[in-house]
């Protein structure tokens, strides 16, 4: 069964309007200042975000970056709140943002939504993995998935966030690919995705689904075995089959992109899509990509808008089914 929930791959924004911010040339890093809010803490899928956008925006000369401010707390909803509340003392800060900004919204983590901030730019899809210890018997997603379906009981899955958001919905959307009944999940809740792996490598769960950059090093170290990802196509530099070719209709990802505070003018809004967008399109920035395996995902706009509507309304209705 198709998720719905498939995101847009651009190598650039073809929109005319926003084409058209091009004609001036280069944003200078003399003219624009931005202050990064990060929701989490240091070294996590937003931090790393944040920061390499920051670097690449001071190493192709698009801005000058005056600082990050990791404001942890309530699973993002601190800060979210922090720009909701305050935003005089965020009048020049981008906040990074993704797709739990949807998930904790729609299940009431979150006090506020995507409508209540300044959408500005989504940057990159990052897509998800389940993996196992090197020394699972696990050696695809058929043979995980079909224990699964023997015993659901006994295949205990962690995940590095909670009950009922990302790590957690991929699981869902991989159960549904499988006619598995939902509520027979084994779902073990970690902070972050460090705890999920370390609880992995001890043997305490068979499992464990998180974003394919955290699970990089130990799968370069060879201490597990990532099984497939969520991407349609198979991640480049990556020998990972996806979940598709392994007969799982699931394609899934999860985006991250950059919010403004609400009532930000309309010319702020544009500087910053301008300078993001412009960036996206230098060597600088595809090799930073590269890096993370992150794939380019450059929506604005009306488009921006619509994407994040639909997310909206897919994601409230797997969430409706896990619930």
């Amino acid at each position: 069964m198709s998720t719905g929930i498939r995101s847009t791959t651009l190598k650039s924004v073809t929109t005319a309007a926003l084409m058209g911010l091009f004609l001036t040339g280069p944003v200078l890093a003399k003219e624009i200042e931005v202050q990064f809010l990060i929701p989490g803490g240091e070294g996590g899928g937003w931090d790393t975000t944040a920061r390499t956008v920051g670097g690449a925006l001071e190493e192709t000369n698009h801005a000058t970056v005056k600082g990050y401010e990791n404001l942890t707390g309530a699973g993002g909803g601190r800060a979210l709140l922090s720009l909701v509340n305050d935003p005089e003392k965020h009048s020049n800060t981008l906040m990074v943002q993704s797709t739990p900004l949807v998930i904790r919204a729609l299940t009431g983590v979150y006090q506020n939504n995507w409508q209540d901030i300044t959408p500005v730019a989504t940057m990159i899809s990052a897509y998800q993995a389940v993996a196992v210890p090197a020394t699972s018997s696990f050696e695809d997603m058929s043979s995980f998935v079909a224990a699964l379906k023997e015993n659901p009981k006994d295949v205990v899955v962690a995940g590095g966030s909670g009950r009922l958001s990302l790590d957690h919905l991929t699981l869902g959307l991989i159960a549904q690919a499988s006619g598995i009944q939902l509520e027979k999940l084994r779902y073990s809740s970690a902070d972050g995705g460090k705890e999920a792996l370390d609880r992995m490598l001890d043997g305490k769960v068979k499992a464990v689904v998180s974003g394919v950059g955290e699970l990089l090093p130990a799968a370069a170290d060879g201490r597990i075995r990532i099984l497939g990802v969520t991407s349609a196509e198979p991640l480049t530099g990556l020998d990972v089959p996806t979940m598709k070719s392994q007969g799982l209709d699931v394609v899934f990802s999860n985006w991250r992109g950059f919010f403004t505070a609400p009532g930000a003018s309309e010319e702020q809004v544009a500087t910053y899509r301008k300078m993001l967008v412009s960036m996206s399109e230098t060597g600088t920035w595809t090799e930073a990509r590269g890096k993370h395996k992150w794939e380019p995902l450059v929506l604005v706009g009306d488009e921006l808008t619509a994407f994040l509507a639909k997310q909206e309304k897919d994601l409230g209705e797997i969430l409706n089914k896990l619930q």
